[in-house]
């Protein structure tokens, strides 16, 4: 990562925190109760489970590729989780078993995108809706109901007197782990060195191939995590689980700064960047502001995200001549 993207991402983080405090101040004119410890807990609730396929989507960012099968995703894992709770398979082997299939469904998307070298947009388009099609054909139209209580407690069950969600404490388990694979080991580094430059980095004797299948793996893993938290708040299967929640998890991501050609951002920005955007729906959702008027702020956000950078180096070079005219008169 370049010199100036690393001063430039924390003062994008900074900002994103700005925006959540003004966010935050805006909602509590909404209610006299949005300030309150349960609210403020209990709303983010509503991004938990986007938010664990946003932190799987940054990985495969950071290589320069997309997936945008994760949503449905989703819907295999809690169709495989209503299959193994009707066959009375214990939750504690069933979970992993869940994980395990959302990583096989990454791991068959990273397969194609690095092995056969086939466009990721198009291959987890085509994904997306084979998944989405598995899950209806797995599943019934009615969808599953019949979880025990044990199957539920991940997303619905609460913590230190009540008050925090189970649901964020594996968000925040997830985001500590996934950061510090980004940002302090080996691996992290040669993602962003594949997202830089993929050719230099297989010169440099880096495994491009299973780099990427293994962050595709990773991404799918955290899709069936998040179908377990699926089941746990709605307490149902069906083939249409987390339609349409992929627009929130890629303008996460992008608004987060991470760079939608790969190489630059950080795993810090995108959870900011979720926190930013659960404020912003749930003051939305205050103020009355219905599902189709969201999807407009939402898309809104997502575009101003892409423009960032763009943005950035403008303003950069518009500032260069008048630094240099400065240092010329200082010279004479």
């Amino acid at each position: 990562m370049s010199t100036s993207a690393k001063r430039q991402l924390p003062l994008w983080e900074m900002a994103l925190v700005v925006a959540i405090l003004a966010a935050g101040a805006w909602s509590s004119t909404l209610s006299p109760y949005y300030l309150s410890v349960d609210q403020l807990f209990g709303s983010t609730r509503a991004f938990i489970i986007p938010g664990l396929l946003a932190l799987g989507l940054a990985v495969v960012v950071s290589l320069g590729e997309i997936d945008i099968s994760l949503a449905s995703i989703i819907a295999v894992g809690t169709v495989a989780l209503s299959k193994l709770s009707a066959a009375g398979v214990p939750f504690a082997v069933a979970a992993p078993i869940v994980v395990a299939i959302g990583a096989l469904c990454g791991a068959f998307n990273g397969l194609l995108v690095a092995k056969w070298r086939l466009p990721s947009l198009a291959v987890t388009l085509g994904t997306m809706g084979a998944f989405r099609g598995l899950a209806f054909i797995a599943g019934s139209e009615v969808g599953y109901t019949d979880f025990d209580d044990v199957y539920l407690w991940l997303g619905s069950d609460y913590v230190f007197g009540g008050v925090v969600p189970v649901s964020l404490i594996l968000f925040a388990l997830a985001a500590a782990g996934v950061w510090f694979l980004m940002h302090r080991t080996g691996y992290g580094r040669r993602c962003f060195s594949i997202g830089l430059n993929p050719d230099a980095a297989w010169f440099a004797g880096v495994d491009v191939v299973g780099v990427k299948i293994r962050a595709y793996a990773l991404a799918g893993a955290l899709a069936g995590a998040a179908a377990l938290v699926w089941v746990g708040q709605y307490g149902s299967a069906r083939g249409d689980n987390a339609d349409g929640s992929i627009l929130f998890v890629v303008t996460a991501v992008v608004l987060g700064g991470m760079d939608i050609n790969g190489g630059r951002g950080t795993l810090s920005g995108v959870v900011l960047a979720l926190f930013l955007l659960g404020t912003i729906r749930n003051g939305l959702g205050l103020a009355n502001v219905g599902g189709p008027t969201q999807t407009v702020v939402l898309g809104g956000l997502l575009v101003a995200g892409v423009l960032r950078p763009a943005a950035a180096a403008a303003i950069a070079r518009l500032s260069r001549p008048a630094k240099t005219r400065e240092a010329r008169a200082q010279g004479e």
